[in-house]
């Protein structure tokens, strides 16, 4: 009977660790494809002297402003980024902008392998104005050049552009845009870095 017994707890042993050794594998593959994800580069928009309507053309101004916002994005401290903000217009669209916009590129490795791209709208912009390290490059996309660029909002835009729970609370009726959510124009940023492709939208919208 003893022998019944031990045979029947050794059996139960094995089985434990067996499936003890499947849970660990499925959760240090998750961690593995996590960490493989992380993204390699961040951007960055602003107005050119923080400012939307400017019309400076002095690039030692322009440069001298530049070299200030990039320490503070190596240094990670907190700074106001149009990718990131609610303008102030519908639906927190840009208001009434007219001027250049600058963005920056930060990549994660010191010196980059390769020059990261930016797409605006699916066509390449080559227009790199200052480089302030090997891993923080600029990029300046004038007013005339965006504002011919900029579409309008699509189905499509609308899904990439607004969260998921935003969406959902207007089409279940407990929140009510301001304006349609069409409203206004973009210009959507691809940005790529060897393996890395992040997705941001400049929103402006016009009025008196």
């Amino acid at each position: 009977m003893k022998l019944v017994i031990l045979i029947f707890l050794t059996f139960i042993v094995l089985i434990s660790c067996k499936e003890t050794r499947k849970e660990s594998f499925t959760i240090e593959k998750e961690i593995v494809d996590s960490e493989n994800n992380v993204e390699k580069i961040n951007s960055y928009c602003f107005y050119k002297l923080d400012d939307k309507y400017s019309t400076e053309k002095d690039s030692l101004i322009i440069v001298n402003w530049l070299k200030k916002k990039s320490h503070i994005i190596l240094k990670k401290d907190s700074i106001q980024n149009i990718f990131y903000r609610n303008g102030g217009g519908p639906n927190g669209a840009e208001w009434n902008p007219a001027t250049d916009l600058f963005i920056a590129v930060l990549t994660t490795q010191n010196v980059p392998a390769n020059t990261p791209e930016i797409y605006l709208n699916g066509k390449l912009h080559k227009n790199k104005f200052y480089t302030h390290s090997p891993n923080l490059s600029w990029y300046k996309v004038k007013y005339n050049v965006w504002k011919r660029q900029a579409k309008d909002i699509d189905s499509i835009d609308m899904q990439k552009m607004f969260s998921t729970n935003f969406l959902n609370s207007i089409k279940n009726g407990e929140f009510e845009p301001m304006a349609p959510l069409e409203n206004g124009e973009i210009l959507r940023f691809d940005i790529s870095y060897e393996k890395s492709r992040i997705t941001k939208f400049f929103h402006a919208a016009y009025g008196e």
